[in-house]
């Protein structure tokens, strides 16, 4: 299943490269001004705070209006810009919600941890400790956030975040795969700019990681007696296997010799 996902989400991105990079261009936007959120807080504090706290927005409804986007490249159609204003129209909920995500995850990292930490004592430890596996378990499930809110709209967002674990707790390897992958779209993300891969390659592989766990999930609801570890990935996958198509990275970059 994660050799197929890779290769999934490779062609999944190229089919829509364009729409990738354009999708990226809004996410470098949200960079930029948290980014110039720092240069104003070193001159108005308070300005510079509803700055950072205004890049939180930006990113989060720009997420939301990717995510019916980045469900139909997953699913082999292209929404468009009408399915950008569609996410707005549907996911606003959420997009408060996330937004709000998004500050706990920043002031955790760059706030909450370092306080205790720098108190250097025992009680400090503790919390910063038992803050950081907060952090790590929050960056761990929230990727399935959007692929849950698109599969189950009616859910209420803390609902869909509930979800969230639920998920990752039960399809660990997944999980941790889609963790470092990630990690690695980051940082071919800063090679590149932010034009490939970045944060539209990290919501493709997401929608993509939850549309081949949905098999699996269904499967056993229909199967419950059946072993985890005994999934039947081929029959699940065949089709699709088949709508990717029987292609190679061999055959992109040499495609006469296939």
């Amino acid at each position: 299943m994660i050799g197929f996902l890779i290769k999934k989400t490779f062609f999944d991105a190229w089919d829509n490269l364009i729409g990738l990079v354009v999708s990226n261009l809004g996410f470098l936007v949200c960079v930029m001004v948290g980014l110039g959120s720092f240069q104003v807080s070193a001159k108005m504090l308070p300005l510079g705070i509803l700055c950072l706290i205004a890049s939180f927005g930006l990113l989060s409804f720009h997420i939301i209006g990717l995510a019916t986007i980045t469900d139909s490249y997953s699913n082999y159609q292209r929404a468009g810009f009408s399915g950008y204003k569609k996410g707005f129209r549907h996911y606003w909920r959420h997009g408060l919600f996330l937004w709000l995500m998004i500050a706990v995850i920043f002031c955790m990292g760059f706030i909450i941890i370092p306080f205790y930490l720098q108190m250097k004592s025992i009680i400090g430890l503790i919390f910063g400790v038992i803050a950081f596996w907060l952090l790590i378990s929050l960056i761990i499930a929230i990727p399935y956030y959007i692929p849950l809110m698109v599969r189950f709209s009616g859910d209420k967002p803390l609902k869909t975040l509930k979800k969230c674990y639920l998920v990752s707790v039960s399809n660990t390897g997944t999980t941790i795969f889609l963790l470092f992958y990630n990690i690695l779209q980051v940082a071919l993300g800063l090679v590149t700019a932010g034009l490939l891969f970045s944060g539209t390659g990290i919501m493709l592989s997401a929608a993509d990681s939850f549309k081949l766990l949905m098999y699996k999930i269904d499967y056993l609801e229909e199967h419950p007696e059946t072993n985890p570890k005994e999934i039947p990935w081929e029959d699940l996958l065949y089709e699709e296997k088949e709508n990717v198509g029987h292609r190679t990275l061999k055959g992109m970059i040499f495609p006469w010799k296939d």
